[in-house]
C-alpha cells in the first residue's frame, strides 16, 4: 500500500482527539465513491466526530443496527439512490437529520415530497472546509440544546496524518 495515502484508507488506532465532556455526534456517510466516502470520514474522525462509512447497499443495515445523529449521504448512488435511502429513514419514523450531497440538480427537489422535507443538499463540488461547517450547523439545529454531546471545534486542531483542513 502507498504510505502517502494510508491515511484515507486506515482508521487511525486511538482517537487523535479524545472528546472530555461527553459522547461526539456519531454520523453515518453513505457513498459509492470510496475516496470521497474515506476523506469525508477521515476529515470529520480528525474533527472529533464518531464516524461509520458504508457502500449504499450496507446502509440500510448500519441505520437499523446504530443509532445515529446525523446521515450524510450521495444521492447519485448504484443500489440504492440517497432519496431512496432518505424514504425508508422516514417511513420508518427515524427522527435523523440528512444531509444530502449531490452533482446536480434533480427533478426531486422541485417536487414536494413529506419525505424530502428537512434534507439538507449540498452542492459538489464543495471543500472539507465547507463540509465540516455543514455538519457542524446541521447538527447544532436539530440539537439545539447541545447537552446531549459537545460540538467539536475542529478549527483549532492541529492537523492530523498529513491533512491540511
Amino acid at each position: 500500500m502507498n504510505t502517502q495515502y494510508s491515511a484515507l484508507v486506515e482508521a487511525p488506532a486511538k482517537d487523535p482527539f479524545p472528546n472530555p465532556t461527553g459522547s461526539a455526534p456519531h454520523i453515518l456517510i453513505v457513498d459509492g465513491d470510496f475516496f470521497l466516502r474515506q476523506l469525508e470520514a477521515e476529515a470529520l474522525r480528525c474533527a472529533g466526530y464518531e464516524v461509520d462509512d458504508v457502500v449504499a447497499g450496507a446502509a440500510w443495515n448500519a441505520l437499523q443496527r446504530t443509532d445515529y445523529d446525523l446521515l450524510v449521504t450521495e444521492n447519485e448512488m448504484s443500489g440504492i439512490t440517497g432519496v431512496e435511502l432518505v424514504k425508508l429513514v422516514k417511513s420508518a419514523q427515524m427522527p435523523l437529520p440528512v444531509i444530502m450531497t449531490t452533482g446536480s440538480l434533480a427533478n426531486w427537489e422541485s417536487v414536494p415530497d413529506p419525505y424530502l422535507n428537512r434534507v439538507t443538499v449540498m452542492f459538489k463540488p464543495y471543500t472539507i472546509t465547507e463540509f465540516l461547517a455543514l455538519v457542524k450547523n446541521v447538527i447544532r439545529e436539530t440539537n439545539p440544546a447541545g447537552e446531549e454531546f459537545a460540538l467539536p471545534d475542529w478549527q483549532s486542531r492541529q492537523p492530523a496524518f498529513g491533512m491540511r483542513l
